[in-house]
């Protein structure tokens, strides 16, 4: 394969990376609606309060999970390009910023937007209300 595949290819992910993070966003906004909704009723039991915070807390994993999917989708062309023999002063720079190795994980801002929906979605149902 040569690096202008490699490119090619990495640029048709971009739309479905950009398409999925569109995706969870709306998720995520979805999920906050239904912890605001949970909390403003005022006939919400315990089994109505638990299936809000199973649907957030599946949201939020979702999320994670694209977002995942999303990185690996950058470090994986950063391999590919790697491989090559003949490479751009453009790819050497893209290796070297994206690196070879597969974390798992979406990035560290990611993750901490996660955690403050995660704990707006919790504070909506369970904290009281005052």
């Amino acid at each position: 394969m040569e690096e202008y595949q490699i490119w090619t290819l990495w640029s048709s992910n971009r739309i479905g990376s950009g398409l999925g993070f569109i995706g969870s966003i709306l998720l995520l906004w979805l999920a906050i609606r239904v912890a605001a909704a949970t909390r403003a009723s005022d006939e919400t039991n315990l089994v109505g309060k638990l299936v809000s915070t199973a649907f957030g807390l599946l949201a939020i994993a979702g999320t994670w999970q694209m977002w995942t999917f999303i990185a690996s989708t950058r470090v994986v062309a950063a391999i590919s390009l790697d491989a090559l023999e003949e490479k751009s002063q453009l790819a050497m720079g893209y290796i070297e910023n994206m690196g070879t190795t597969v974390s798992g994980t979406p990035s560290m801002g990611g993750m901490l937007f996660l955690a403050v929906v995660a704990i707006m979605i919790l504070g909506q149902i369970w904290l009281p209300k005052k």
